[in-house]
């Protein structure tokens, strides 16, 4: 039999091991290389209308699939996805639990559909119990056209989501469901802005704005302005083109320059409807205030902290508040102190000191002349009785 050098080398290198008993060999496996294999979403055709032929093209944001290709048939069990609190998507994947399903896809209700009265007369219906000159109004609920509205998998917004904000959480939140007040928005990541579309109509033809653009605009706030509406806006920073309102969200990445170099800021959020001018928009009217930071905070924020940002104070200046009113306190001590030491002699307490020791130790007079004592005979000293130790005995 042959043995090659390798063979030899690991059977020396065992009887060794084994032989000092406090060592063992274990052989080292390599890690395997994972392969990771994404199917890009694909352009594809579909017929729109009747006779509209167009070409789909799926667009992936922040891991979400939007223009998909929908299933041959409806499946409700399809994951859909829904918005957190500061708009990020978390992906809700329906079960069957008892024969119900739960965690199901968004009811809308009657939230985008449109209210109409139709009217019928007597030809039309032939009711037995409608006279000939009788008319029947109904109102009924057209659905919207959901062409493109079907391709989009995230949930909208409708006023069963709004939030309350501001110090005493009693302003709605109209017409924003994402973000909340007060979220944290971290650079380089993505984020839904989402919004009720038919909030914004027209309130002279009734008909819902076609046209929404969204504003990030800084606030600068003072400690003294706890208010909503006590905030300058000193810019705006980013402002998007023109979008469908009927869409109700759009994205955005947080970009690192944003922040001009701080690492939070104060920011509000805003969508402006198409038919007012850039004049007459107010940020702060309808907006929502969060903070936009650089990244994650180690420190736990404390009920103070949760307290100031309610009351809408998170400036510098209320910590340089917090560092002078101690500052000025030891000034003041110092201060007391020197100008004690430095008047100590034009000071003379020796009338006050005088009158406390006068207080303290007053002349009672003679104890014959007190009224307990005046009736007690006083004797010598000698005519006092004493003890005999010899008559006792």
């Amino acid at each position: 039999m042959k043995l090659t050098l390798s063979s030899l080398f690991l059977s020396s290198l065992s009887i060794s091991l084994l032989g000092k008993g406090a060592l063992a060999y274990k052989q080292v496996h390599r890690p395997n290389e994972k392969e990771t294999t994404s199917e890009e979403a694909k352009p594809w055709l579909r017929t729109v209308y009747d006779t509209q032929v167009e070409i789909v093209t799926p667009t992936v944001i922040a891991g979400v699939t939007f223009s998909g290709k929908p299933l041959p048939t409806p499946d409700p069990l399809e994951p859909w996805v829904s918005l957190k609190k500061d708009g990020t998507p978390q992906t809700i994947k329906p079960e069957v639990k008892n024969g119900r399903t739960k965690k199901g896809r968004p009811n809308y209700s009657t939230y985008f559909k449109t209210a109409t009265v139709v009217t019928y007369s007597y030809e039309q219906l032939k009711a037995h119990n409608m006279d000939p000159n009788d008319v029947y109004e109904e109102e009924v609920y057209l659905d919207e056209d959901d062409t493109y509205v079907s391709l989009n998998p995230v949930i909208r917004c409708t006023p069963e989501r709004y939030f309350f904000k501001g110090l005493a959480k009693d302003i709605s939140s109209e017409p924003f469901c994402t973000p909340r007040e007060n979220s944290q928005w971290k650079v380089g990541k993505t984020y839904f802005v989402s919004w009720f579309t038919q909030f914004f109509d027209d309130e002279h033809s009734g008909t819902v704005i076609d046209k929404v653009r969204v504003h990030l605009s800084y606030v600068k706030e003072k400690a003294s302005d706890k208010g909503y509406h006590k905030r300058d806006i000193p810019a705006t920073f980013f402002s998007s083109e023109w979008v469908k309102n009927v869409d109700g969200m759009y994205p955005i990445e947080v970009d690192e320059d944003w922040l001009q170099g701080q690492y939070e800021r104060r920011i509000v959020v805003s969508v402006q409807p198409f038919n007012v001018p850039d004049d007459e928009f107010n940020p702060l009217e309808r907006g929502v205030l969060l903070y936009m930071i650089l990244g994650s905070k180690v420190a736990k924020t404390t009920k103070e902290e949760w307290a100031m940002i309610d009351a809408g104070i998170s400036d510098d200046k209320w910590y340089y508040v917090a560092l002078t009113i101690p500052t000025l306190v030891v000034v003041v001590c110092v201060a007391i102190y020197f100008f004690l030491h430095f008047n100590g002699r034009y000071r003379d307490f020796s009338d006050v000191t005088q009158r406390a020791l006068a207080s303290r130790h007053r002349i009672i007079g003679k104890v014959s002349e007190m009224k307990k004592f005046r009736k007690m005979k006083n004797h010598r000293y000698d005519e006092l009785p004493s003890y005999n130790k010899r008559k006792t005995k």
